[in-house]
C-alpha cells in the first residue's frame, strides 16, 4: 500500500514537470543581468531520518505532514550566487523509522542559512534552473520519550532544480544531507531532507533614468552654452 502511494506521489510530480515545460517555451531568455532580486518559497518537506545510509531509496520512511511545512527566503548576490535561509518544520510518524527504531514520535524543527549557485545563466534555457548550495544549519529533533531535546548545528550540502513555468512562478525540487556537527562527527545525527514546492521570484528593479534622459539639460548647437530647461509650474486650481 505504501509503495503504491509513494508511486502516484512520483507519477504526479512527473506530470507537473511536463506540464511545466510545455507552459515555459515561451519565456524568454535571460542572458544579461540579475535574474531575479528577491525568490521566496513555500512547499512540503520530507525527512529521511531513519539511519540507514541507502535510505534516499526507501521514501516509505520518509516522515511528512500533508500542509506545506517549509518557507525559504533567497536573495540574489551576483553573477549566479545567492544566499538563503530557510525553516522547516516535521512531525515524526511512529510507523515510520527514526534512526533504526519504530515507535517514536515527536517534533523536528530546523532552520538553515546556505550559500547557493544555480546554472541558469550557463544554461540560457529560461526554464531549467539547477543549483547546488552549502551552508550551516541549527535541527532541533524532540523525541517525545526524550527529556531533553537535542540540537545539533549542521553542515548542509544540498542539489536541486526550479523548473519555471514563467519569470515569475517555478516549481522546486531539493534534496540533500545535513551533517551533524557534533560528537561523535558525523553519527546519528545526520539525516537528510527533501523538498518539494512552488518559488516566487522578483526580477531586479529597472534602475531610475538618468536627470539626462528627461530633456532638462540641452545644447544649443550654435552656441556653446549649457541651457537648463526650467520645471514648468503646475497651475493652481
Amino acid at each position: 500500500m505504501k509503495k503504491t502511494i509513494s508511486l502516484k506521489i512520483y507519477c504526479a510530480i512527473l506530470c507537473l514537470l511536463i506540464v511545466a515545460q510545455f507552459k515555459a517555451q515561451p519565456v524568454k531568455k535571460v542572458t544579461e543581468g540579475n535574474t531575479y532580486k528577491w525568490m521566496f518559497g513555500l512547499g512540503w518537506n520530507a525527512l529521511d531520518d531513519d539511519g540507514n545510509a541507502g535510505a534516499f531509496y526507501s521514501p516509505e520512511n520518509w516522515h511528512y505532514n500533508a500542509y506545506p511545512s517549509r518557507f525559504f527566503v533567497d536573495r540574489y548576490l551576483y553573477n549566479g550566487w545567492s544566499c538563503e535561509l530557510s525553516t522547516a518544520f516535521n512531525q515524526y510518524n511512529a510507523n515510520k523509522l527514526l534512526n533504526g527504531q519504530l515507535g517514536k514520535t515527536g517534533i523536528f524543527f530546523a532552520t538553515d542559512v546556505n550559500l547557493k549557485y544555480s546554472f541558469y545563466k550557463l544554461l540560457k534555457s529560461g526554464t531549467i534552473d539547477p543549483f547546488v548550495s552549502a551552508g550551516l544549519g541549527l535541527s532541533i529533533r524532540n523525541r517525545d520519550d526524550a527529556l531533553v531535546a537535542p540540537t545539533t548545528p549542521t553542515l548542509n550540502v544540498m542539489l536541486g532544480c526550479n523548473f519555471w513555468f514563467s519569470k515569475v512562478i517555478g516549481l522546486q525540487l531539493q534534496s540533500g544531507g545535513k551533517f551533524g556537527l557534533t560528537s561523535p562527527f558525523m553519527g546519528k545525527s545526520n539525516y537528510m531532507q527533501h523538498s518539494v514546492g512552488l518559488v516566487f521570484r522578483f526580477e531586479t528593479l529597472a534602475s531610475q533614468k538618468s536627470e539626462f534622459s528627461k530633456k532638462r539639460y540641452s545644447i544649443d548647437k550654435g552656441r556653446t552654452k549649457l541651457k537648463v530647461k526650467k520645471p514648468k509650474k503646475e497651475k493652481e486650481g
